[in-house]
């Protein structure tokens, strides 16, 4: 599966280059809180976009070796855990002080990607921030993920499960934990869609499908609402799919025979940015298990993260955010 993402390490390795040139405010400390006069937003729940009361200011702690943005009111560290004899590092990015009962968003990387600098690709910290809740970002082994259940172990599986159980403890709300993924992170989501329904409460996929034959592996404890976005000119994981890979509408329609859905309504969304994309919101109707299934088709987008920072591998479309449709979506639900 690694090689449709090995375009996507050069690309993001680029991401810390955009704050490495602004340290004004960089700590040398690897838990570091921003505070000032507080920011209002609202996220857009059909296209995620985020409209804040304010500008935003920001902090760029230096943390395992990579700058992170840090909006005003949040707080950022690295920690481990040990699995199975091995320990396992994840970033948490949260609310200063924390609130009680915060839910989560788990944010799984792409290929080669420090957990740091998706939280920067992501944007994350403005929707933290705002919306209140904790964000982390675990860290693939060798900066990759068992994604393919077919092929690879189950031992990141277990690192999710046992880190889910530590953030529990540390006063999150157990019944609020989302995953969401992109590109290898995206397959990795699938994967625990698959495997961890009965911890995780909902789950979104950003430039990934279905591995070919889900019918054989993939048989969820329970089925959650799920939501796919993908590019039509995706260069790496192919709209339209492969031997390999199903494609994007084959791989909802898998859930929607699992969930009993019975139609669709499509929807083209509002251009906010001439940047050569447009969306369209395809839902699944009268779904008797999962409660939701959406697909995100981005016409002309490439394999990147919506809304984020741009990347090299096609276009990055700024008409939809993926970190806000993903909370906007996830944050309804509960297990």
């Amino acid at each position: 599966m690694k090689i449709y993402y090995s375009v996507v390490s050069a690309a993001v390795l680029s991401v810390c280059a955009v704050f490495a040139a602004a340290p004004a405010e960089v700590s040398a400390s690897s838990s570091v809180a921003v505070k000032s006069s507080a920011i209002t937003a609202a996220v857009n729940p059909v296209n995620g976009l985020l409209k804040a009361s304010g500008a935003f200011n920001y902090s760029y702690p230096f943390i395992n070796g990579n700058f992170v943005a840090l909006a005003h009111g949040t707080t950022a560290y690295s920690a481990t855990i040990n699995v199975s004899g091995v320990n396992r590092r994840y970033l948490v990015v949260r609310p200063d002080p924390a609130p009680a009962l915060a839910p989560v968003m788990l944010l799984l990387h792409p290929l080669f990607t420090p957990p740091e600098q998706m939280a920067n690709l992501t944007e994350v910290s403005n929707f933290v921030a705002t919306q209140g809740f904790w964000a982390v970002l675990p860290a693939g082994k060798n900066g990759q993920w068992d994604d393919n259940p077919v092929l690879n172990s189950n031992d990141d599986v277990k690192f999710i499960s046992a880190l889910i159980d530590s953030l529990i403890a540390q006063g999150v709300d157990g019944s609020r934990v989302y995953a969401a993924g992109y590109s290898d992170g995206g397959f990795m989501t699938e994967r625990l869609a698959c495997e961890l329904s009965d911890k995780i409460a909902a789950f979104g996929v950003d430039a990934a499908a279905m591995i070919t034959g889900p019918e054989n592996y993939c048989k969820p404890a329970v089925h959650r609402p799920l939501l796919y976005i993908m590019g039509t000119s995706d260069p790496l994981v192919s709209y339209y799919g492969n031997i390999v890979f199903y494609s994007a509408v084959r791989s909802v329609e898998f859930w929607a025979h699992q969930q009993g859905c019975g139609g669709t309504v499509a929807e083209t969304l509002p251009n906010v940015s001439n940047d050569g994309t447009s969306v369209q919101l395809t839902s699944y109707t009268g779904c008797t298990a999962g409660h939701a299934l959406r697909l995100y088709t981005v016409e002309n987008g490439g394999h990147a993260w919506p809304g984020g920072l741009t990347q090299w591998v096609g276009k990055t479309s700024q008409n939809l955010n993926a970190t806000g449709i993903f909370w906007a979506f996830a944050s309804g639900y509960s297990r």
